[in-house]
């Protein structure tokens, strides 16, 4: 392998290690990122917790409605068992009987209302409870994909890391720091492929003396017009 040849595989080595790397990170990131999982059964959680609450409601309406009703009972029982003679008494107990027939109706009311309210919670339990069995079901199988892409990424960025490496040190230090500082400069891209005598990267005619210097592979020849280092495409 040539010098050029070299250097060019370093490149494509680097910039794959920039892609694999960047898409590793993501990978990582969606592994770790159980945000919507965790909403959904938050909003469950709640859903249940609001049903509950409501039920625990109805039923102390329900107690409150039976109290009024045995005072109803009494009430009344009282009221027409006439043993009392007493006008007074007699509408005393009749207002305190439609004290309790009014209250005993906006209590019916309100049950109605709450067992609306907990009809409408059921349902949207019960389906707030599939959408989240599916979605478990799919991160799942979603959780299982992207920890076999972490790995294959994890591998193939060690492999990479191994190969560059290597190229680094069969590189010489002069050609290693100027492909370095070019790469830098450059926005990671420190060779420039060259083709029938131009650089294929700024269409920059390429002098004569230095194609024959890119043809033999063996000396670092940068493009005067992006400052890249040049090398052969192959055709």
């Amino acid at each position: 392998m040539t010098l050029l040849q070299t250097l060019h595989e370093l490149q494509e080595i680097d910039q794959e290690w920039v892609e694999k790397g960047r898409l590793y990170q993501t990978v990582r990131r969606q592994i770790a990122d159980q945000s919507n999982l965790q909403a959904m059964r938050d909003a469950q959680t709640q859903r249940e917790e609001e049903q509950t609450a409501t039920r625990n409601s109805l039923r102390d309406i329900e107690l409150e409605m039976e109290g009024l009703q045995e005072r109803l009972r009494q009430t009344d029982s009282e009221l027409y068992s006439g043993r009392i003679s007493s006008p007074r008494e007699l509408e005393a107990l009749r207002q305190d009987a439609e004290v309790l027939r009014q209250r005993i109706s906006r209590l019916e009311e309100q049950a109605l209302d709450t067992m609306s309210r907990i009809d409408a919670l059921q349902e949207a339990t019960e389906s707030g409870r599939q959408a989240l069995r599916d979605y478990e079901a799919w991160w799942a199988g979603e959780h299982e994909a992207l920890v076999t892409r972490y790995r294959e990424l994890h591998a193939r960025l060690q492999a990479l890391q191994r190969r560059r490496d290597e190229i680094r040190a069969a590189l010489g230090r002069a050609e290693l720091a100027l492909y370095d500082e070019l790469r830098a400069k450059k926005g990671g891209i420190a060779l420039a492929p060259m083709k029938e005598g131009t650089c294929q990267t700024c269409r920059v005619t390429v002098p004569s003396h230095k194609i024959r210097m890119v043809h033999s592979g063996e000396s670092v020849v940068t493009c005067e017009g992006c400052g890249r280092i040049l090398f052969e495409e192959m055709h």
